[in-house]
């Protein structure tokens, strides 16, 4: 055999892959990190999607789907709008007491929907503790404490230190009753009983005075 030949049947080293056919390995520990980061990002999307950003008010519509909120709302008829009348709900107060909306008729009445994980609820509620003082007693002011537990709304009252009647709502009845698809919401009712105006979003003292002057609920 020649020399030409035994380099013929010698073997030759395998040509390096090339850079497109190159393979990712991915073990059980990376699967699951990928999975984890991709489920973290759904959820913040979700959570971003819950907010609303020009109001600051926190859409709760979705954590209400399972609870009875239309047993206050007469059968055939839909919750409370602009224009209708107020809903004559019973409200169990954070002191113990009790009381209807009816009892403030007469006057007129600024409604407030709150939870104590709603952070714009938080910064609001000094602010209208500001109108219910400033009022004198001419215009009624009521928290409604949404789904919280009543050591939760206790607790809120302390902290902010709001001193105008608030009633417990923790099967969200009344908050649907009004409507309520956001938190803080507010709902402004007439003397006459007549909801005139709603706005979901934290609101200062000085906005919620003036929508009162705009719908001639203040002289």
């Amino acid at each position: 055999m020649t020399r030409t030949d035994e380099a013929d049947l010698e073997p030759t080293a395998p040509e390096p892959p090339s850079k497109g056919r190159k393979g990712l390995a991915i073990g059980p520990f990376t699967l699951f990190l990928i999975t984890a980061v991709a489920l973290a990002a759904a959820g913040l999307v979700l959570w971003i999607g819950a907010r609303s950003s020009n109001s600051g008010a926190v859409k709760v519509t979705d954590a209400l789907d399972n609870l009875q909120g239309a047993s206050l709302v007469p059968d055939g008829t839909t919750a409370a709008q602009v224009g209708d009348a107020a809903p004559d709900v019973t409200l169990d107060l954070l002191d113990g007491d009790s009381t209807r909306l009816s009892a403030f008729k007469g006057r007129p009445v600024v409604l407030n929907f709150w939870s104590s994980t709603c952070v714009p609820c938080l910064k609001e509620m000094p602010d209208i503790e500001q109108v219910w003082k400033s009022h004198d007693g001419k215009v009624a002011v009521v928290g409604v404490d949404v789904t919280d537990t009543e050591a939760a709304g206790r607790q809120m009252v302390a902290k902010t230190g709001v001193t105008y009647p608030n009633g417990r709502d923790p099967g969200a009845d009344v908050f649907a009753a009004f409507s309520g698809t956001a938190l803080p919401r507010t709902v402004f009712i007439d003397a006459d009983g007549t909801i005139v105006a709603v706005h979901n979003g934290a609101l200062t003292a000085s906005e919620i005075n003036t929508i009162l002057s705009d719908h001639d609920l203040v002289g």
